[in-house]
């Protein structure tokens, strides 16, 4: 798959949401607050002919045992490695910056166990698509789901906060079953993969925004009971950021996830997941944040910041490590990457 698509498959916020019971349905929304993008007859074009090919081998993949799976995983982490330096190398000074402990041998390998969980995550898009809803629960497990079942028995306000690990779309699905969900994404720029994902993410009857609405349409869902999910781990420079420890560097962080707990009365909940080398997804979620939101914006990124980076250092090899961290530096300071 071409870097610049599977980056805008992980920049992309998802959401969950069938699965429940009635009775625990939210307040219905305004469906023109979140509609499908429609089909286009020019989709058929020959300048879609290779996205159609690529979905169609993506579809197939689901036929295949999982050890092939895993396999042909492999193999496409391999061939990123060869093909797409700027991203290689991109991930490689981001866990240097993140791991100067470790030796340059050590942070080789971990780059590699990433591409290879990379490639596998890619393949396993079909099963996000297209899977049933037993064959995704037999495939992921979920711990700490009792917490949230908890809260929204008594009536809590949930947010879900995850950051950019590379099984994110499998991460919703599998978090369908417990809890009706709403989140935001970024519009694709290519219409049709825009398509895809929309329907992938809401095929088990959840709502989704997308970025240049706002966070007034996901602040009315969450009031109105469904569980926001949030990724706000991005760097979209400093005109809307504070700067907050990541690996204890001073990372521009969205005060979003701060800002939205304020706005809705929402207890926040990190999540994580881990794709192993059974293939197999195990998602967490940890505990409630306390004393979440403080009233200070730059102390609510940096707690957000602590949890993610505690949930990645159990993993690494889960985390997004080729897109552009800490590109945004604080005065001063040039960008790691200009180099």
């Amino acid at each position: 798959m071409p870097a610049a698509r599977v980056e805008s498959r992980a920049s992309a916020a998802l959401v969950f949401g069938s699965g429940v019971h009635a009775a625990d349905c939210p307040v219905p929304l305004n469906n023109r607050q979140s509609q499908s993008p429609s089909f286009r007859w020019s989709f058929l074009a020959p300048r879609y002919w290779g996205n159609w090919i690529l979905a169609a081998i993506i579809a197939l993949c689901t036929l295949l045992p999982r050890s092939w799976v895993l396999a042909l995983g492999r193999q496409i982490g391999r061939l990123f490695f060869r093909i797409n330096k700027k991203r290689v190398n991109i991930a490689r000074l981001n866990l240097q910056w993140c791991f100067p402990e470790l030796s340059e041998e050590l942070r080789e390998k971990l780059l590699r166990r990433h591409l290879t969980r990379y490639g596998q995550a890619i393949v396993d898009m079909g099963l996000v698509w297209w899977a049933s809803r037993s064959r995704i629960d037999r495939l992921c497990t979920v711990s700490g789901e009792a917490e949230l079942e908890t809260l929204r028995r008594s009536g809590e306000k949930v947010l879900l906060v995850i950051p950019h690990v590379l099984s994110i779309d499998m991460t919703g699905a599998a978090l369908a079953r417990l809890a009706p969900g709403a989140s935001m994404m970024k519009t694709p720029s290519n219409p049709l993969l825009h398509r895809w994902l929309w329907r992938g993410r809401t095929r088990f009857g959840a709502r989704i925004f997308t970025r240049d609405q706002g966070l007034r349409p996901l602040v009315k869902a969450i009031r109105a009971g469904y569980v926001g999910y949030l990724m706000p781990d991005e760097d979209l420079g400093d005109a809307h950021s504070v700067f907050a420890p990541f690996f204890g560097i001073p990372t521009a962080t969205l005060p979003v996830v701060g800002r939205i707990a304020r706005m809705t009365g929402a207890r926040v909940i990190p999540v994580f997941c881990e794709l192993n080398e059974h293939g197999r997804y195990h998602i967490t979620l940890g505990k409630v944040l306390p004393e979440f939101p403080s009233g200070d914006l730059q102390a609510d990124a940096t707690t957000v910041n602590a949890a993610f980076e505690a949930s990645i250092r159990t993993a690494p090899e889960q985390y997004l490590w080729t897109l552009k961290w800490f590109r945004t530096r604080p005065q001063g300071q040039a960008s790691p990457y200009a180099r």
